[in-house]
């Protein structure tokens, strides 16, 4: 687990529309032909680059996924390997990222799950995405064409945008840097050698929309594995579903535990699974992780995550019980499970689960009315029957973007250095 991974960060403080594509101090001018003309696949009926404003008057509705600009920058073409570049490892050499603004895009396929979230006004400081520019990849299916196939390619378009403006920053001065790698550590101040905590994480690969990808590869019929941790931070890990990337991108336990290897613990390192459908498999995958935990990454503990419902609630309760079986002390994170009534979206009960991290909760936010929506051809099911441009109040679950992440994220931490708009 020797990969030293650097984050050069370059902030952006506007995004406008102009004739040619730059970086100049800050500011971000994209040629919209451009990013249209690369962007372009015979998959799309219709195709738009829109822009939104941190404190816009504005709703962004069916906002699929959200990432960070990102790219290598001594080798461009590898960013994002075997999904959209080259395949080589990554989670390691120089990566430049663009602060303060996102790629995002609109799905129109048919998803039982689709978010949205305010640009401006009282309900905009409930998301962290509010925070930062949006450069909108807004592109429709052609006729006939399968969801697998729009979905790909809404991706594809999706980074290729997103490279586009990461290597603006390959040669500007960093406006912050961030170094990862774990290496051998001393013992604590008591003499004692520090507790090894291994994280094992979860994630939803059911059927291939709402799968995920590891080096370009289906995680279904996936068995656990170990990977370096500065991979997920760099792009070898991309979600196929609602869930937004740019929380990969920043994965908040990785980058906790990272900052904290060497002073109170010493990180053994990342097990990931993929959730399977039935019992018996879950129980399987929970022993095969646990496993690898307790003798290939010699863990005294593990934290146990999850992206996804309630199938990834039981992978990571089978899998809690099998680490502590095998004598590892566990603690689980379980996002928005709960509000002031236990139960509202557990669906475990199990006495033996008795380190439970709740991150984030559900909301009832009041909608005002809005100048501007953007996705005003998609639908986001929870808001049928609902004029989407306002007043309305809805409950923010499986609804509103950006409120919190299943891997732990929520509002009022993520992004907690970008100011809202006032």
């Amino acid at each position: 687990m020797s990969k030293r991974l650097q984050i050069d960060y370059i902030h952006i403080k506007d995004v406008k529309f102009g004739d040619r594509t730059a970086l100049d101090h800050g500011v971000l001018t994209i040629d919209k032909q451009e990013l249209l003309d690369m962007a372009g696949s015979e998959l799309f009926g219709k195709l738009d680059i829109k822009l939104a404003r941190p404190g816009e008057n504005c709703r962004i509705l069916g906002i699929h996924d959200i990432m960070q600009p990102r790219c290598k920058a001594d080798a461009p073409e590898t960013s994002y390997p075997g999904i959209w570049g080259k395949l080589a490892p990554v989670g390691e050499g120089r990566t430049v990222a663009l602060k303060g603004v996102v790629v995002s895009d609109i799905y129109y396929a048919k998803c039982n799950v689709k978010y949205y979230l305010d640009m401006g006004g009282e309900c905009a400081r409930y998301t962290n995405f509010s925070r930062h520019f949006h450069v909108i990849l807004d592109a429709e299916p052609a006729e006939g064409v399968s969801d697998l196939s729009y979905a790909e390619a809404l991706k594809y378009a999706s980074l290729t945008i997103n490279v586009r403006l990461a290597k603006l920053g390959i040669g500007e001065t960093p406006d912050e840097t961030k170094t990862y790698q774990l290496g051998p550590v001393g013992p604590g101040p008591d003499g004692k050698p520090l507790p090894r905590v291994a994280y094992h994480v979860v994630h939803m690969a059911s059927h291939d929309t709402w799968n995920f990808l590891m080096y370009g590869q289906s995680a279904l019929n996936f068995l656990p594995i170990v990977v370096q941790p500065t991979e997920i931070l760099d792009g070898a890990m991309i979600w196929r579903y609602w869930e937004p990337n740019y929380f990969l991108q920043e994965e908040i336990y990785i980058k906790e535990l990272m900052e904290r290897h060497g002073k109170d613990i010493d990180f053994a390192g990342v097990v990931f699974s993929n959730n399977v459908m039935k019992i018996d498999g879950k129980d399987t995958m929970g022993m095969i992780a646990a496993t690898l935990c307790k003798e290939t990454l010699k863990a005294d503990c593990v934290i146990v995550n999850k992206s996804g419902m309630g199938h990834c609630q039981l992978d990571q309760a089978l899998a809690f019980n099998w680490e502590e079986k095998m004598g590892m002390r566990c603690v689980m994170n379980l996002s928005a499970v709960s509000n002031d009534r236990p139960g509202d979206m557990l669906v475990i009960a199990d006495p033996r689960i008795d380190a439970v991290i709740n991150s984030g909760r559900n909301y009832d936010l009041h909608h005002p009315r809005v100048e501007r929506l953007i996705g005003e051809g998609t639908n986001v099911p929870s808001l049928l029957g609902v004029d989407a441009k306002g007043p309305f109040t809805h409950t923010t679950n499986f609804a509103y973007q950006g409120i919190w992440s299943q891997l732990g994220d929520c509002y009022v931490t993520t992004d907690a250095d970008l100011p809202y708009s006032k």
